[in-house]
């Protein structure tokens, strides 16, 4: 799937909402975020099996899930968890299971245990 953000009206207000999502990011956390396009990510969370994608509601604040940042942890960002206001939702790597990038249609397994 094409890198996209959702209500976003054009690629330069997406690309734009990414930036100043990943720029809040690096400010609350402390830590460097990649450049990675991630469209979506499976995880355990409390042993039940969690599927994250961008553009859907984000399954455990129930927000509008704007973007996955990858950083020391993959960063779950919603409009109040880490878009306009909060930190964003944390996932540990070690819970992830697969990965989704944008324009990259296979998910990618990526546990190592």
């Amino acid at each position: 799937m094409k890198f996209f953000v959702p209500q976003a009206k054009s690629e330069e207000e997406a690309a734009h909402t990414c930036n100043a999502t990943k720029t809040f990011a690096a400010e609350t956390t402390g830590w460097k975020i990649t450049d990675r396009r991630i469209q979506g990510i499976v995880f355990r969370d409390k042993k039940k099996t969690v599927h994250a994608e961008v553009g859907k509601h984000e399954p455990i604040c129930g927000e509008m899930l704007i973007a996955i940042l990858e950083s020391n942890t993959f960063l779950l960002c919603t409009p109040n968890r880490g878009v306009l206001r909060g930190e964003p939702i944390m996932v540990g790597k070690r819970e992830v299971d697969y990965i989704t990038d944008f324009d990259k249609p296979e998910m990618r397994y990526v546990r190592t245990e």
